[in-house]
């Protein structure tokens, strides 16, 4: 049976739309080019696997284009050596996000995917998507006219979302605490500003942040959001998989207790996500202490009350952490051993859940994964701050500008 999943356009578009050779070329090159600067066309096209009549086609057309500059250094015999470089005034976009505490996140990106300036808004409390919008478009709309680009150069919008989110639409079709889905989020901030802006998912945006700024720039990998929930998403040949519905892989909702499992919000039983999440583990905590479950401003407040227990030895909410582990590290051997990544990146906000299910977690993912793919080297827990999330929607603009602009 033929699968459904391939790879996409950046903009987290359907993945029945596949880029063409030359975008591909293009992307490849730009990305290559980023993370080698200064580099020659000769040592460009052997880094990237092209030959020299594509480097040097591909290299005069993102010249005129703007987007890399040369740099010739001179030679006291022959010919002067010349260097491509990422121009990083080729463009500068936006990336924008929304915190747990309710803070809106604006930063100013160059086409390098440096921060240029930044800004950061309390944003009122909030019940409707349409309300949530208006707020994202003030904070932007603030970003920019107290950074240093005038705002005609600002060339798109990037927002990343803890939602369910199609990127090719531009449409949030559920957002757990906001009233009014489905709802035109990136239409109504485009209207705003005018300025052609994109959303996605909270975990593609992270994908995207860990693919451009993370450590070794590798091109297959996948990454897992241990947070208030459980995420997770697969770059293959330096693109992102989307699904065939436009929207990315459900890690959390995998089936890890078949039967007599926990209760998911989504309606299952079982799922990853029910005992592998802060709020689960929260909520299995209250449980076990007759205690009714926090609102979702407590969740955090809450959490780091059962990580300090579990630190000073209490048994059950120790176990807690563990079970979380254990079935997260069996469900990511599931997905080695079908997929079998070049790298797994698991982030994390808090240390402590780190530290905390750690050693069962690699205990369990060294016992299911097939002998032939054990690699100790495989799986990275990284700790991340809410900077990733911005950072991550930049690098989604910024990609699109790298293959069609």
């Amino acid at each position: 049976m033929q699968s459904t999943w391939q790879a996409a356009p950046s903009l987290g578009n359907s993945g029945a739309m596949r880029l063409s050779d030359q975008a591909y070329n293009r992307l490849s090159v730009l990305k290559k080019l980023r993370a080698a600067e200064p580099i020659s066309r000769t040592d460009l096209a052997q880094l990237s696997g092209l030959n020299g009549g594509t480097i040097t086609a591909i290299v005069r057309d993102l010249v005129e284009r703007g987007l890399i500059v040369e740099e010739r250094i001179g030679s006291p015999r022959g010919r002067p050596r010349v260097n491509l470089r990422i121009n990083p005034e080729g463009a500068f976009v936006v990336g924008a996000t929304m915190s747990d505490d309710g803070k809106l996140l604006a930063e100013i990106v160059d086409l390098r995917g440096q921060s240029v300036s930044s800004h950061v808004a309390d944003a009122p409390p909030l019940r409707r998507l349409a309300d949530l919008a208006e707020a994202f478009s003030a904070t932007i709309a603030t970003a920019i006219a107290a950074g240093p680009i005038p705002r005609a150069q600002i060339s798109q919008v990037g927002i990343g979302l803890p939602a369910i989110v199609v990127g090719e639409t531009g449409v949030v079709e559920l957002f757990e605490t906001f009233e009014g889905a489905p709802f035109a989020f990136a239409e109504a901030i485009e209207r705003d500003l005018r300025i052609p802006t994109r959303i996605d998912n909270n975990n593609n945006i992270l994908a995207r942040s860990e693919h451009w700024f993370g450590d070794g720039g590798v091109d297959d990998f996948t990454l897992v959001v241990f947070d208030l929930g459980l995420g997770g998403t697969r770059y293959q040949a330096g693109q992102l998989l989307i699904g065939s519905h436009g929207i990315e892989a459900e890690f959390g909702h995998t089936k890890i207790v078949p039967e007599g499992g926990r209760p998911c919000h989504c309606g299952g039983r079982g799922c990853l996500q029910a005992y592998s999440s802060v709020s689960a583990i929260v909520f299995q905590a209250c449980e076990l202490r007759g205690e009714p479950r926090p609102g979702i401003d407590q969740l955090r407040r809450r959490f780091a009350d059962v990580v300090d227990a579990a630190q000073a030895g209490d048994p059950d909410m120790a176990e807690l952490f563990a079970r979380a582990g254990r079935l997260l590290g069996r469900g990511l051997a599931n997905h080695v051993n079908m997929q079998d990544p070049e790298r797994i990146v698991v982030l994390a906000k808090s240390r402590e859940l780190i530290d905390l299910v750690a050693a069962p977690f690699f205990a369990a993912l060294h016992e299911d994964t097939l002998p032939v793919l054990r690699d100790g080297d495989r799986v990275t827990f990284k700790q991340m701050d809410d900077s990733s999330y911005a950072r991550g929607a930049a690098a989604m603009v910024l990609e699109q500008l790298y293959q069609f602009r």
